[in-house]
């Protein structure tokens, strides 16, 4: 059964390819990335098929000469197209911008070589394996629930950096992706659910089962109406409220900091996240870095672009860059987010008794960008009890600013899967006290 190939030798010759292309006094940094996949895809009568996708390298080269400096889109760039794309570029360098100036400190130390994926998927192993796998999930299925449809991948994600400095680094990192779809007798009524692990034995499938279930009940037609201050939110949707929470503070930071029962963290390195990277798109290591603090304080992230303010000095270097193709410009992201566990949390303690429990946090358009950071999210929960659903309650929607939110965070579990994204946000069950933002039924 086909495997995923390891390049990281084809990027590197491309980016050594740049180098010998480059004029006297011109400099150059080349940044190359891709994801292949695997996902063996079984349905409900055991019909199996295998999906591949080997992307090639894209990425970027910047070019600087006499202080200034400009992106070249490297989409699909090959080692005899190096010299081509520096010719067509040379023309073009007086819409460039000053350089950035190449001594600023790092915040994180940088690693030492490519970090080893762990032993790849047996695909074919897996493949005989969907019946227990799918009964191992079933237990934690409510009756007449039943596992549609079973989606078993593997994520290879390979980058290379090299500049004019001799700067020199190439990353790895491998993950194994677990989609399971749930359904109803009639097969009228289906959900979808996610679980990422650096290996397939590492994800909690009963545990799994249990949030599929809550997710089918949640998601079906409201009939009850949630009165109470506390609800608990299921690890899938945490990661939608920490990604939008992520994205807004990035661009709007956090102005009235207020006391929080946990920290918002980000894990770039995390070999169990989605997203784990061992240096950003400009070269620069990352780290562990606390986002926001449980004093409510947000830290500055830093790029090559980051200005500084006026009298204080350049602040170091985060390793947050992300190369944005269609803007042609690195922008300011996170990798691998997460809120850190309260003391003595657990889910089966956040589940106990009868509880509200939010299934999926949609996010509510345009009221990020009306209001400057603010930010609303439709709610569709179940009322469980020790969490097994019995019916879906009425949708409600919240909405307050970054801060609000995760003040309104009271107590936390341990993370049981990192989720896609351009921001990979870690899921855990977790409480809230919704008193603090806004909260109202919005009807059936």
């Amino acid at each position: 059964m086909k495997t995923l190939e390891h390049r990281l030798g084809q990027a590197l010759a491309v980016a050594e390819a740049v180098q010998s292309a480059l004029r006297p006094a011109e400099h150059a940094a080349t940044f190359l990335e891709r994801t292949a996949r695997r996902r063996l895809v079984c349905d409900a009568t055991g019909k199996k098929r295998l999906l591949v996708e080997e992307p090639p390298f894209s990425g970027f080269v910047r070019l600087e000469r006499d202080g200034r400096e400009l992106y070249l889109n490297a989409g699909r760039l090959t080692a005899p197209g190096a010299a081509r794309l520096l010719a067509a570029g040379r023309p073009l360098f007086h819409l460039g911008s000053p350089a950035a100036g190449r001594d600023r400190a790092h915040a994180h130390p940088a690693g030492d070589g490519p970090r080893t994926p762990a032993a790849g998927l047996d695909m074919a192993r897996a493949a005989e394996r969907t019946d227990e796998l799918t009964a191992a999930i079933t237990t934690g299925l409510l009756p007449g629930q039943s596992v549609a449809a079973l989606h078993i991948g593997d994520v290879l994600r390979e980058s290379v950096f090299l500049d004019s400095a001799a700067a020199r680094r190439q990353d790895q990192c491998y993950g194994v992706e677990l989609t399971a779809v749930v359904t109803d007798p009639a097969g009228t009524h289906a959900v979808s659910a996610t679980r990422y692990a650096t290996a397939l034995d590492d994800i909690d499938l009963p545990g799994f089962g249990r949030e599929l279930a809550l997710l089918h009940t949640g998601m079906g037609t409201g009939t009850h109406t949630f009165t109470g201050s506390r609800v608990v939110f299921t690890p899938s949707a945490v990661a939608q409220v920490l990604r939008a929470l992520v994205n807004t503070i990035l661009l709007n930071p956090v102005a009235d900091p207020a006391p929080l029962a946990t920290t918002l963290v980000d894990e770039g390195p995390r070999a169990a996240g989605y997203g784990a990277v061992a240096f950003d798109c400009e070269g620069t290591a990352t780290g562990v870095t606390r986002l926001v603090g449980r004093d409510g304080r947000q830290r500055a992230l830093a790029t090559r672009k980051t200005p500084s303010r006026p009298g204080e000095p350049q602040p170091p270097l985060t390793g947050h860059a992300w190369w944005n193709p269609l803007k042609n410009f690195p922008q300011t992201t996170a990798g691998n987010v997460r809120l850190t566990p309260t003391p003595d949390t657990t889910a089966d303690s956040l589940l106990a008794g009868e509880r509200c429990v939010v299934v999926d946090a949609r996010t509510l358009g345009v009221e990020e960008f009306r209001s400057g950071g603010q930010l609303a999210f439709r709610l569709l929960a179940a009322q469980a009890v020790d969490g097994v659903p019995g019916r879906a309650c009425t949708p409600m929607s919240v909405e307050g600013s970054a801060i609000d939110f995760l003040a309104a965070v009271t107590a936390v579990a341990d993370t049981v899967s990192y989720f896609p994204g351009q921001i990979s946000a870690g899921g855990a069950y977790l409480e809230m006290d919704i008193t603090g933002i806004t909260s109202k039924v919005m009807g059936s």
